[in-house]
């Protein structure tokens, strides 16, 4: 409609000009024919985009939950209508390299995601006639005739090839032993933006990048879940129900390194670590994440940079536990969090240790980890030498420490069986002209 108003326009205006003997419109008149058909142009491209675009950008957040403590006290019907890189970028902030997360830091990332968005919204619609096209039967076979599969390497190879997304040259590849975090850059996607340019940036890696690309994929209204894996991170195309026939895929996919690939479950437990299916299942691993659980995930993070790059065990312990609360079928956050309380533990014992020897025995200057508990790699043991909370002087003072605190319990049930103590009197003041009482 609005491309057969401008060719009306265009030759209305021609036989005005170049036909003898007319008279020439007023300037008026040609300004506001003009504008007419440019409305009817704007008009017809408008239905077009909303009758044939496929994912239009949207909103994936309606919440703003403003700071991080706000975001952990929200419930998970809430926490689902927040913004996922709303979400990552909050639990980054007070930490090291995270200086310029403030509220206005972090807009200015959500809006850098809105442009990349509407980048690979752009190329994938424009260069989705492959998949139907005679001429290009290799590219409809390589994507196994699916529209979710090809939207979804598309997004990678955008994000990575025109974008710039990278992993960091600085960290270890997948595969490798995993060093410790130096700074938030490394685990947050605002390591992904702190440039222009995102190939001058930081970068990223695979906890990080498969949050970037769920949250450009959300905003195309892809059905895009995060997955964990032993020490990694990748994503899932969960559209089985999804209202679009086209989407409606099932499959992981990851862009950790430099490409896409598509894996089966299996392929994580030998990638990038081996685990069983047993580890699996105790962890919830190889399931799709729930945003409160990715809110578990990133908080976990948070106390991994705390711990290492920020030296605060006492910080990362308020990490882990709240980790731990968010995603209680997991047992990833309980052993940060047992293993966190170990390290506090044996700093305060490396503090105080002739005050621990004396309030709990022999057994602290002998590798114990806790009062009585055996640490198997303090106390090296020589073959065929039994450990010392065998030995006839351990088992003694472990019985000790035992009677000890029955003791302390007996007395304190003892107290709490007696009666409260009487109210006291209310004052009396004292009749004038005698001494108070």
């Amino acid at each position: 409609m609005g491309g057969k108003s401008m060719k009306q326009l265009r030759n209305a205006v021609k036989a005005t000009t170049e036909s003898p003997g007319r008279t020439f419109p007023s300037l008026g008149a040609v300004a506001l024919a003009f504008g007419f058909g440019v409305v009817l142009t704007a008009g017809g491209f408008l239905i077009y985009s909303a009758k044939f675009a496929p994912a239009s950008l949207q909103a994936p957040s309606v919440q703003k939950p403003g700071t991080l403590e706000q975001l952990l006290a929200m419930s998970p019907d809430k926490l689902a209508e927040v913004d996922i890189a709303e979400m990552n970028l909050l639990c980054a902030t007070g930490l090291p390299g995270a200086e310029g997360l403030d509220e206005a830091g972090i807009a200015r990332c959500l809006a850098r995601l809105d442009q990349w968005a509407e980048k690979a919204r752009f190329e994938t619609q424009r260069h989705l006639y492959r998949l139907t096209d005679p001429n290009y039967k290799d590219h409809a076979e390589h994507y196994k005739h699916s529209e979710a599969r090809f939207r979804a390497e598309w997004l990678i190879g955008i994000l990575q090839n025109e974008i710039g997304l990278h992993y960091h040259a600085g960290l270890a590849p997948p595969g490798a032993p995993v060093q410790p975090p130096k700074t938030s850059k490394e685990h947050f996607i605002h390591g992904l933006m702190d440039n222009d340019d995102a190939h001058k940036a930081f970068g990223g890696n695979c906890v990080s990048l498969p949050v970037a690309y769920a949250a450009v994929g959300r905003r195309l209204g892809y059905p895009i879940r995060l997955v964990c894996a032993k020490e990694h991170v990748f994503c899932r195309w969960e559209g089985r129900d999804n209202p679009n026939p086209a989407w409606r895929d099932r499959y992981n996919f990851d862009g950790a390194g430099n490409g896409f690939s598509i894996d089966p479950d299996e392929f994580y437990l030998s990638w990038p670590r081996k685990s069983t299916p047993e580890q699996a299942e105790l962890c919830d691993w190889l399931k799709s994440l729930t945003p409160r659980q990715e809110l578990s995930l990133f908080v976990a993070h948070r106390g991994h940079v705390l711990a290492k790059a920020a030296k605060d065990l006492p910080g990362a312990l308020v990490a882990f536990s709240q980790a731990a609360r968010l995603w209680p079928t997991s047992r990833s956050p309980l052993q940060e969090v047992a293993q966190t309380v170990e390290q506090l533990w044996q700093r305060e014992l490396a503090a105080h240790p002739e005050t621990y020897r004396k309030l709990y025995g022999p057994q602290v200057a002998k590798g114990a980890n806790r009062l009585g508990e055996p640490d198997a790699a303090a106390a090296e043991i020589p073959t065929g030498k039994a450990a010392w909370w065998q030995t006839e002087a351990g088992r003694a003072a472990n019985l000790a420490e035992v009677d000890r605190i029955n003791e302390i319990n007996r007395r304190n049930l003892v107290k709490s069986a007696q009666p409260p103590p009487a109210p006291p009197q209310p004052h009396q003041p004292s009749p004038p002209g005698q001494p108070p009482r």
